[in-house]
């Protein structure tokens, strides 16, 4: 797997490098700012981008919007995009890049120190999957929510559907949960549906991804208790 790092902190940069290339990643490219980003991915064709969200110049969402730069102009890179905050809205506007949103994900700064699962992460997002931390979701369920608009699912469709947000496929649900997958499609399907998303017989769906809408759904309701 090849990979090109934008990150403006050089001893970060230098140990995602060190340490992801002692992992077999193979890294081609390493940048400190938005403005050599993209043509470092040109240059050298990687399968993955891991962007820090907050660069030079501004350190707001420079990150992002590179983000959605590769999106347009090379929509076979896959995107990793790292923060030291745990920001809902950071995801949803990674999700929203596209209709058929994949090969996504949003980890915190602190999982670098864990390279077998930052390595892991990056596999998947290479693999056409979506990656949102789990601290993301874990951290906004401890804070006081507004009315609950996942009110109508059951405490075992919440866990799936977390698992859905966290961005694992059926069969990954199936293995945490230690159930069948066609028991997971059950339920995915009848969380869909009391959720109220489109269903495989509406005229509709083909256009959409489902599980995105309602990991979607379910980041924004945990949003609704932030300060």
């Amino acid at each position: 797997m090849r990979i090109v790092i934008v990150e403006d902190q050089g001893l970060l940069r230098d140990a995602l490098a060190e340490g992801l290339g002692g992992r077999g990643v193979e890294v081609v490219a390493k940048v400190a700012d938005a403005e050599g980003a993209l043509a470092a991915i040109n240059a050298a064709a990687p399968d993955v981008a891991i962007l820090d969200i907050r660069l030079p110049p501004t350190f707001s969402d420079e990150g992002l919007v590179i983000a959605e730069q590769v999106r347009e102009h090379y929509p076979a890179v896959a995107i990793l995009v790292l923060s030291s905050y745990a920001e809902v809205d950071f995801a949803e506007r990674l999700l929203q890049m596209q209709d058929e949103s994949r090969a996504i994900g949003y980890l915190l700064k602190e999982r670098v120190g864990d390279l077998a699962e930052l390595t892991e992460a990056l596999r998947r997002v290479a693999a056409g999957e979506v990656v949102i931390d789990r601290l993301i979701i874990d951290r906004l369920m401890s804070r006081r929510r507004a009315p609950d608009p996942l009110a109508a699912l059951s405490p075992h469709e919440r866990r799936i559907l977390a698992l859905v947000a966290e961005g694992r496929s059926n069969l990954g649900i199936a293995q945490v949960l230690g159930n069948r997958i066609s028991t997971v499609e059950k339920h995915v399907s009848v969380i869909a549906d009391k959720l109220r998303l489109p269903a495989a017989r509406d005229s509709d769906r083909p256009q959409v991804n489902v599980r995105v809408l309602a990991a979607l759904m379910y980041l924004r309701s945990l949003d609704t208790g932030r300060a």
